[in-house]
């Protein structure tokens, strides 16, 4: 018996990891999207993401059929309980990953605003960042590393305060700007979201070590 569930658990976070990796590749994509207005490889972004829905319900799935049959207790029981709260976690950000390549096909590369444009790419590679390391404290299954990681969610907040002062600004010197900056604010918003749930996996990585559930956020 516990040989054939620690046989799972290590399928089980494999899939998870490659499901997070596959989500930050993703939103390096849309990201490059997003700077070259490029819409076919936005709408490659925007397909992936019914495969990332399909990760996560196979994770929930095995997750919940590993509980029912295999009883785990105390630590394998705390994984496998991350395992099911993280993914959702992923899916999620793979939803705003998605809204983000969105974005590429919504605003005219005539009517870009430089200041906006590098503070989102800055945004998004600090994402990706975020992403990639989380990834890799829920394989070391490093508490510490998890709560760096959230306390570095307060960039992300940092961005998000600075495109939505540059959009309003120009917004109110530029009527003709308002469906763009309009659209601007929008994408910060989900790039912030991504950060949010990131910290949430970390929190579930702190579970995992504690089995209790702690605020990371730092807003």
């Amino acid at each position: 018996m516990a040989k054939i569930l620690l046989k799972q658990l290590k399928s089980l976070h494999q899939d998870f990891a490659t499901m997070g990796l596959e989500i930050a590749t993703a939103l390096q994509q849309a990201a490059q999207a997003f700077r070259a207005k490029d819409q076919k490889l936005a709408q490659i972004v925007i397909d992936h993401d019914e495969k990332i829905n399909e990760q996560e319900i196979y994770l929930e799935k095995k997750a919940t059929q590993v509980i029912a049959l295999q009883q785990p207790v105390s630590n394998d029981l705390r994984i496998l309980i991350t395992i099911l709260k993280a993914s959702s976690d992923l899916e999620r950000i793979g939803d705003h990953v998605a809204k983000f390549a969105q974005a590429a096909l919504k605003i005219p590369a005539e009517k870009k605003n430089s200041i906006i444009e590098d503070a989102i790419t800055k945004m998004s590679q600090h994402d990706h960042q975020m992403l990639q390391k989380i990834i890799q404290a829920y394989i070391d299954n490093d508490e510490s590393a998890a709560q760096e990681i959230a306390k570095s969610d307060l960039e992300t907040d940092h961005y998000l305060r600075l495109i939505r002062q540059e959009a309003m600004s120009t917004m109110q010197n530029d009527p003709d700007f308002v469906s763009v900056g309009t659209e601007y604010v929008v994408v910060a918003a989900h790039l912030e979201r991504i950060g949010d749930y990131v910290t949430n996996v970390a929190e579930w990585i702190v579970y995992t070590n504690s089995g209790k559930i702690v605020e990371l956020g730092f807003h």
